[in-house]
């Protein structure tokens, strides 16, 4: 590992892993789609990092979560009567055949869709020539991290049927958990104690034909796939047990399979944007 990596794996040990994937999971899949990059692409990311690693600001979003950055002016009120302007969505929705929302309004409804944000924010940085560098470095970590996060299993809201995202109490370890911190980070942590840098490694193993079937399609194409795939864990419910053979069989195959294929897809999304 380089000196530049082992400052970055040095900063995510040290920092408290928290919200979707955790510090380990967000900086696995950026890590993943670094080694994917176009030299295009490389060159652009680069341009609007200093030079510096996307594995850096792969936790951003969550970091700076309630900073006047991170808000957005939606234009339509929130059901429950709150003010328009809020946090930018880390979770997306789908109907009950699988198809994510498109937008944030659903008749009145207030839609959470960081898919939205995702396909806007690349559209900027692809045509949008007036951005300065502080915009260009909002709109490019935020895909990163909204990328990572719309394939976390507990970050889809299944409409009208289950809106939790896992946030209910469970039984892990002997201990009571919410299901969406099972989710963001025990499932990682637990079985994969190593660096960012060992977790991509073990995970990007897949071939070139596997890589151009999972990247096929656009972001909305890749929510209904997540929503499909991470539908059965639905069936853990408040107060259940978290049993290990579940974890061998169910949880961890999952993991490995939604972190590889954020990383394919954020690579392949960034490289049709800094074509």
């Amino acid at each position: 590992m380089n000196r530049h990596l082992c400052i970055i794996a040095l900063f995510l040990l040290t920092t408290v892993s928290a919200w979707g994937w955790g510090r380990l999971g967000h900086a696995t899949v950026a890590r993943i789609a670094e080694q994917h990059l176009t030299k295009k692409a490389k060159k652009e990311v680069a341009k609007i990092l200093n030079n510096e690693s996307i594995v850096l600001y792969a936790s951003y979003p969550d970091e700076e979560r309630n900073s006047k950055h991170m808000l957005y002016d939606y234009g339509v009120g929130f059901a429950n009567g709150s003010k328009r302007i809020g946090t930018l969505p880390h979770t997306f929705e789908v109907d009950m055949n699988f198809k994510p929302f498109r937008g944030f309004n659903d008749n009145g409804r207030f839609v959470k869709n960081c898919i939205h944000f995702i396909e806007m924010y690349a559209n900027d940085l692809k045509t949008n020539k007036e951005l300065s560098q502080r915009e260009k470095f909002l709109r490019l970590v935020s895909i990163v991290h909204f990328v990572g996060d719309m394939h976390c299993p507990e970050h889809v809201r299944y409409y009208p049927e289950d809106m939790t995202i896992g946030k209910y109490m469970v039984k892990y370890n002997g201990a009571d958990t919410q299901y969406h911190t099972y989710w963001d980070e025990y499932c990682i942590t637990s079985r994969f104690p190593f660096s960012f840098t060992d977790v991509a490694y073990l995970l990007d193993t897949y071939t070139a034909e596997q890589y151009k079937e999972i990247v096929k399609g656009d972001p909305y194409d890749w929510g209904a796939d997540v929503a499909k795939c991470v539908y059965h864990i639905h069936k853990i419910k408040e107060g259940d047990t978290i049993k290990r053979d579940w974890i061998n069989n169910t949880a961890t195959p999952l993991v490995k399979s939604q972190l590889t294929k954020a990383g394919y897809r954020l690579a392949e999304l960034l490289n049709r944007t800094f074509k």
